[in-house]
């Protein structure tokens, strides 16, 4: 049961501490109108002690047993055969402290409250209320001829049955209002700890799913790339056993170029689980152009422009950007490349990487959705085998961009050569803000 004055459950340093001051104020009062009542009377020593002791018997009580039950009953811990002897020792003193002085019947205002905590059922809370009224009916008729200006025996009755009435109606109300929010607390517990196993289900879901992403990446590029490097190796080490020195050095040739190739993809999974680096977008695509550079004397131009976005898009604007120098480096055999990030008129994020090497025959066209990897109007025409293929490459590249809605085109550049070209949707302001406070965390 429970009660307006029922302190929360819980670890409290001070759990009674209401109980304490409600218990002291009223007492105090009690007192106060004891004191006043034997002077206006003129009592001798016994009348003081009818006064003050069941005051004293009462505070004793709650003190050494009362505060122990209580501290039991709002922790919600098991009762104790004591919390009956409380009640029964608290309900003799409040009906002796009403048989001393009339006006202690206003200690009802502890007692009914104290019964409606410490009673762990209802119809035991209702049975000792029930107890209380009874206890304060027989002090007010045990008062005999001052009790007769109100009535006497019945109007004892009736002031108790009043008091009793309240009591259960209050505690009722009380009681249903405690059981409606220990209804909503299981509930929300309910709904807390199903979060939490969606969250669980929802966090093993995503790094299975990025498991099989990084198996099939490895399958589709180092797996295949490291395979070819076996053959080559084998095919270099029986042509030094046949005294062949040119194809061995072939062999040779081809080992380096292949294990450059496999450098190249092992940075591109690497950028995937790691991919941005300090600095975001822009300098991630920097430090790319900067190793492509280096490693290929191709001259590489950055035009890059600070855009909102969040991190997932980020990652695949580089992904992009890696496979346009990729193709530019393997296939266009171009001198120059051109990658530019821009937004577009409608809020789009764009990557374009350009070069001016050997471009396909058409206009850039869409990529995938029906189309191989560097389809034209004229026809098919793949600019990199495992592309075609639906592994690692533009048609894999463009499965990621259009889960965003966005749009991978591949075609002739403007000019000459060849273009990549990635199209993002705009961002909401939402996502645009979120963004804005990572770049100034990360500051």
């Amino acid at each position: 049961m429970s009660s307006p004055q029922t302190p929360a459950p819980g670890p409290g340093r001070f759990p009674l501490r209401w109980w304490d001051a409600s218990a002291a104020v009223t007492l105090g009062v009690m007192a106060l109108i004891g004191w006043r009542q034997l002077q206006f009377e003129g009592a001798d020593a016994a009348g003081a002690a009818w006064a003050f002791a069941p005051l004293a018997g009462v505070a004793l009580w709650y003190c050494a047993v009362g505060r122990r039950v209580l501290t039991r009953a709002v922790r919600d811990l098991p009762p104790r055969p004591s919390d009956a002897v409380f009640l029964a020792v608290l309900l003799i003193l409040i009906g002796t402290a009403t048989y001393g002085v009339a006006s202690y019947a206003t200690l009802q205002t502890i007692g009914y409250p104290l019964v409606w905590t410490i009673a762990r059922r209802y119809r035991e809370a209702v049975a000792w209320s029930a107890g209380l009224s009874c206890a304060v009916c027989m002090g007010f008729i045990g008062q005999g001829e001052p009790f007769d200006r109100v009535g006497g025996i019945w109007g004892a009755l009736a002031v108790a049955a009043l008091s009793l009435v309240f009591a259960l109606a209050m505690g009722t109300w009380i009681t249903g209002v405690y059981a409606r929010g220990e209804r909503h607390r299981e509930l929300a517990d309910a709904l807390r700890r199903s979060q939490h196993e969606v969250a669980a289900l929802s966090e093993a879901a995503g790094a299975s799913a990025e498991r099989e992403r990084i198996s099939r990446d490895l399958h589709d590029t180092l797996t295949q790339t490291l395979t070819g490097l076996v053959m080559l190796s084998e095919q270099a080490d029986r042509a030094l056993a046949a005294d062949d020195v040119v194809a061995a050095r072939d062999r040779l040739e081809r080992v380096r170029s292949a294990a450059r190739d496999s450098l190249q993809e092992a940075r591109a999974l690497v950028a995937t689980t790691q991919p941005l680096g300090d600095g975001g977008l822009e300098a991630a695509i920097t430090r790319m152009a900067t190793r492509l550079r280096e490693d290929t004397g191709l001259r590489v131009t950055c035009e890059l422009e600070q855009l909102p976005l969040e991190r997932e898009r980020q990652v695949m604007l580089l992904r992009a950007a890696q496979e346009g120098l990729a193709n530019a480096r393997k296939h266009a055999r171009a001198d120059a490349v051109v990658v530019t990030l821009a937004r577009a008129d409608d809020g789009a994020a764009v990557l374009r990487v350009d070069d001016d090497g050997v471009g396909p025959a058409g206009a850039a066209v869409p990529v995938g959705a029906g189309a191989g990897a560097g389809a034209t109007p004229s026809g098919p025409a793949p600019i990199d085998g495992r592309a075609a293929a639906g592994g690692y490459g533009l048609t894999g590249l463009a499965d990621r961009i259009r889960g965003v809605g966005g749009e991978v085109r591949f075609g002739r550049g403007p000019e000459r050569g060849a273009r990549l070209e990635v199209r993002l949707p705009a961002l909401t302001a939402a996502a645009a803000a979120t963004t804005d406070d990572e770049r100034g965390g990360s500051r």
